[in-house]
């Protein structure tokens, strides 16, 4: 794993290490920082160490963390330490109004990722150990520790496993690697009913009106033989794109406005990725935030951007994107299906 070994070398020398998880960190991002916490401290047992997640973590983190012993910290002060390690973050444009604090510490930065590498880290930070045939940040960490030729407790292997079911969506989308480092964690005491009862999310009011708002507010457009469907919403991005997936699509694409900033999630499924060559991280999250003056990054069939603009100008952007990416046959059928319009105060939705 290239940048391991400089980072071992930097953990024997800190005395104070500070461990950050993006912008509202999910469990990938939370078990992973706990099990690498714990590692560290076998390196250097007079380590003091601190985890922070910016703006705090998501719904399924604090339900994960009633069970993980991990102290959050949302504000935390990078000045004050020797050493900053990143762990499933893409990149610093994550962090939010951390970033710039993290940048003018001038602290040494490590970044421990399983997404496609962003270009920026290669200049911001003094290390980064990214494996993108992981499927989950927790894989990595569970590989660190087989490198160091030690073994995680029970409660870390019970952390490692239960970030893995979630981050690949309860092993939708997992490899040999994952199923190998699944029975791992499960040898070492992980639970694995324990794990799934930690990791199934309970739907509120607000995330089903937005599922619901998403499939009334669709387009779609076929493209040779995929459908690809666009919706716009305020929240809940990721959660609706999934729920347009399972609905039929290839790739689902999610945008909306929040807090003056454009966001996009986008989903496909395995079988677009493979036969199209897409790598929705690289190919278009990425470009499409450069574009719309802001980041994008992620997996190969899940990633997100974010930047400036309307929704609708972005929706032709993508669309375009998509189109140039997708291996056209000379019969090759693009054609709008049309989308689904507001409902009336009847509540009938209508087709164009």
């Amino acid at each position: 794993m290239p940048g391991y070994a400089r980072l071992i070398r930097a953990l024997r020398k800190t005395k104070v290490l500070l461990i950050l998880g993006h912008q509202n960190s999910d469990p990938d991002a939370v078990c992973s920082a706990f099990a690498f916490m714990l590692l560290a401290k076998r390196i250097n047992r007079k380590l003091k160490i601190e985890f922070a997640s910016p703006d705090g973590v998501s719904k399924l983190s604090k339900q994960i963390l009633k069970v993980i012993p991990l102290n959050v910290t949302e504000t935390p002060d990078p000045s004050q330490a020797d050493l900053i390690v990143t762990v499933d973050t893409n990149t610093l444009q994550q962090l939010g109004e951390l970033k710039e604090r993290v940048i003018e510490s001038g602290k040494p930065l490590a970044m421990i990722d399983h997404h496609a590498p962003h270009p920026e880290n290669m200049t911001t930070a003094s290390m980064v150990i990214c494996d993108e045939r992981a499927t989950s940040t927790c894989e990595m960490i569970l590989s660190m520790y087989k490198a160091q030729k030690c073994r995680p407790n029970r409660i870390a292997s019970q952390a490692l496993l239960t970030g893995l079911i979630v981050e690949t969506g309860h092993m939708s989308i997992a490899t040999s690697h994952t199923f190998k480092a699944t029975c791992t964690l499960i040898e070492l005491g992980a639970n694995p009913e324990e794990a799934l009862r930690l990791t199934r999310p309970t739907m509120d009011e607000s995330e089903r009106i937005a599922r619901l708002k998403a499939s009334q507010r669709l387009r779609m457009e076929r493209m040779g033989k995929w459908v690809v469907a666009f919706t716009e919403i305020g929240s809940y991005h990721a959660s609706a794109a999934r729920a347009l997936i399972a609905l039929g699509a290839h790739l689902a694409i999610v945008a909306g406005r929040r807090n003056d900033e454009l966001t996009i999630s986008l989903r496909s499924t395995r079988e677009f990725n493979t036969e199209t060559g897409i790598h929705l991280g690289t190919d278009i999250a990425s470009p499409i935030g450069k574009a719309l003056d802001g980041m994008g990054g992620g997996h190969a069939t899940a990633a997100g951007a974010n930047g400036k603009g309307e929704v609708n100008e972005a929706y032709k952007l993508l669309m375009r994107t998509t189109r140039n990416l997708i291996p056209q046959p000379t019969n090759a059928n693009t054609e709008s299906l049309g989308y689904a319009e507001p409902p009336s105060q009847t509540g009938v939705i209508t087709q164009k």
